[in-house]
């Protein structure tokens, strides 16, 4: 037993991610600066839910960034993490990076494109590509990891939670994942409007290496465990009733 921990001490030791690896990443990728979004808009919602409530509990929002990085560096090795680093030395992916952060910003620019695209027949080609890159970069399985570690949890904390039916978290993690798809291809589709098919050939390419994949699961996984703390403390406040449809109880 002493040796297996000390091998796993060892290994943990010789082979993390390095701290200076992690920054680098988040720089590069521009999570860096997503971060800084997702506490500035967490923060509204916590004083938004706090307004009028004598002692409620305020989560610490620098704690996001904390437990996020601390994530990347447990869950992906220095070696995995110099892979992620090499593939953001390629233009395309960061050009498609920087297209993605902009045309997040542009709802209004992205509803009007995707309305052109559904009269415009010799997109569908198009449309099929970028599908596929989505899936690839922003795939089910790690969806799944979002709704099972933040929404499964704050729903069966809430009050009445205890008695959610299984078939009904179910539906619900269908509806999340199927919504996130939704969302991510549009998003795609949107950040990549200006690109050639030539070039989203070559992103599709990208989007299919091991370092992506391994990535992308860090990625999501990171989110859901830096997020994991603020959605319990959200759970007392969270009435299942106003987003569940139907019966939320066997």
């Amino acid at each position: 037993m002493k040796k297996l921990l000390l091998s796993t001490l060892l290994s943990t030791l010789l082979f993390s991610a390095t701290p200076e690896q992690v920054e680098r990443y988040l720089s590069i990728s521009n999570a860096d600066e997503q971060l800084v979004e997702l506490e500035l808009q967490f923060s509204q919602m916590q004083r938004n839910l706090n307004r009028n409530r004598e002692e409620a509990p305020t989560y610490d929002m620098q704690m996001l960034s904390i437990r996020f990085k601390e994530y990347l560096q447990k869950h992906l090795s220095e070696n995995e993490m110099e892979e992620i680093l090499q593939q953001y030395k390629n233009v395309l992916l960061l050009q498609f990076v920087s297209a993605s952060a902009e045309s997040q910003k542009d709802t209004e620019g992205m509803e009007k494109y995707l309305k052109e695209l559904e009269s415009d027949l010799q997109a569908q080609a198009r449309k099929k590509l970028v599908r596929k890159i989505s899936d690839e970069m922003y795939n089910k399985e790690s969806m799944t990891v979002m709704f099972d570690n933040l929404i499964k949890p704050l729903m069966e904390n809430a009050p009445g939670g205890g008695q959610l039916s299984k078939e009904l978290l179910k539906k619900s993690r269908e509806a999340y994942v199927k919504r996130m798809i939704e969302e991510t291809q549009k998003e795609t589709l949107y950040a990549t409007r200006d690109f050639t098919m030539e070039e989203l050939e070559e992103l599709e390419q990208i989007a299919k290496s091991p370092a992506i994949d391994k990535e992308t699961k860090a990625i999501f996984g990171a989110t859901a465990y830096a997020l994991q703390e603020f959605f319990l403390s959200l759970a007392k406040r969270y009435d299942i009733s106003k987003h569940q449809p139907g019966q939320a109880t066997q």
